[in-house]
């Protein structure tokens, strides 16, 4: 009990604290150098003292006074300066009322209001908009256009109407900044438009293109704002001009992005080796059970591995069957493709898979990477293409 109450003083006493090891440390890299560094003690001090004497200022998502239960910021005021003279605060936020509060943070007041400011925003990866609303209804517009497609899921919920759509936006717009350093996204003489394709048709089979505003700052490049192109005439009316001309034929319009170039890349070879590796097998069973059935989570490693081993046999006796088995995704945070395999631990094929298991090519043998629940399966898969319904469908995800 003793333990129990000595966790919950100083900085954890407010909220779960996510960099406890590194909070005085980075506190400190802020502060003046006239100032003397902090202490991991002062810092508790602070606020244990703030807490008794109820010296904590509460904050709604707008950065507006609000009562504890309603706030989603809490600030703790230090009396050290940061390096441009202002005074730092520590603060913890949470991401919802029912939340409980993480932290701890060190900032100015200036700092904080300008992070406030861009919590505000709705985010497509790095796209922008000023408000929810303009992002959301963007995503409804973009989503009218296109060629009639699933863009939810059935029974994964999300507090985000189209969540394969805002994924496929962000993750390509991803690939477009790296893919012939950045040329697929073209920018007008003046650098503050950009346009893009989204490699996304119409229901005229025409390709969608999207047009950004660009803003720098302080070095740094943002995408706000973004609206999908109905014509080239929008183009001119913006002033987009290329190397000092207009954008008159769709052939002057950017290229979508290209995934793979090698066909065999995208599909399965059952008679390759899959290298059932003592460390990958040890990252997917102990560090992923989570992503197993319940019933299946209880069970030792031992008998897991059997489940799993004999659920990859039978994948690949399919597979040898069925060309559409295993399917293509690309993973955007190592750029590369990647291969799902459907993975049914009962052995019955008969409802969707329990997860799919990720596949890399190296060395000429396939390597178990992890797993991945259908839907973020899903939303990598379509990246490449719309998987085939065989077992990757959203109406059952």
């Amino acid at each position: 009990m003793a333990n129990e109450k000595e966790q919950k003083k100083g900085v954890t006493s407010f909220g779960f604290v996510n960099n406890l090891t590194t909070f005085v440390k980075e506190a400190n890299s802020l502060i003046s150098n006239d100032e003397i560094a902090f202490k991991s003690y002062e810092l508790n001090s602070l606020i244990d003292i703030c807490l008794s004497e109820n010296r904590i200022e509460f904050k709604n998502k707008f950065g507006k006074p609000a009562s504890p239960e309603n706030a989603l910021y809490a600030i703790f005021q230090t009396e050290k300066k940061s390096k441009n003279g202002d005074k730092l605060i520590a603060y913890y936020s949470r991401q919802r009322v029912e939340k409980g509060w993480v932290g701890i943070s060190f900032s100015t007041i200036k700092d904080f209001e300008k992070e406030v400011r861009d919590n505000l925003m709705f985010r497509l990866g790095d796209i922008s908009f000023e408000n929810w609303q303009d992002g959301l209804q963007f995503l409804e517009d973009l989503k009218t256009k296109c060629i009639p497609e699933k863009w939810s899921y059935r029974s994964h919920q999300s507090g985000i109407p189209h969540p394969i759509l805002k994924s496929y936006i962000e993750n390509t717009f991803e690939k477009l900044k790296v893919e012939n350093n950045g040329s697929k996204i073209l920018r007008s003489d003046d650098q503050k438009y950009a346009i893009f394709n989204t490699g996304l048709l119409d229901r005229f089979f025409h390709e969608i293109y999207i047009i950004v505003h660009i803003l720098e700052e302080g070095g740094e490049v943002f995408y706000r704002n973004a609206y999908i192109m109905n014509s080239l005439t929008d183009l001119t009316k913006i002033g987009f001009n290329v190397a000092g001309k207009r954008i008159v034929k769709q052939d002057h319009l950017p290229e979508p992005a290209i995934f793979f170039t090698n066909i065999n890349e995208v599909i399965f070879q059952p008679d390759i080796e899959i290298d059932r590796n003592y460390d990958k097998f040890t990252h997917i069973i102990d560090e992923r059970r989570d992503r197993f059935p319940k019933e299946d989570q209880e069970r030792n490693t031992t008998e897991l591995a059997r489940k799993l081993d004999n659920a990859i046999n039978d994948a690949i006796a399919i597979a040898k069957r069925n060309y559409k088995l295993v399917i293509p995704m690309y993973r955007p945070q190592e750029a590369k493709i990647q291969l799902l395999m459907p993975i049914y631990l009962s052995g019955s094929f008969t409802s969707v898979p329990d997860f799919a298991l990720v596949l890399d090519l190296e060395e000429g043998i396939y390597t178990p990477e992890t797993i991945l629940p259908l839907d973020a399966a899903y939303q990598n898969a379509r990246l490449i293409t719309k998987p085939d319904e065989l077992w990757l469908n959203p109406d059952d995800i």
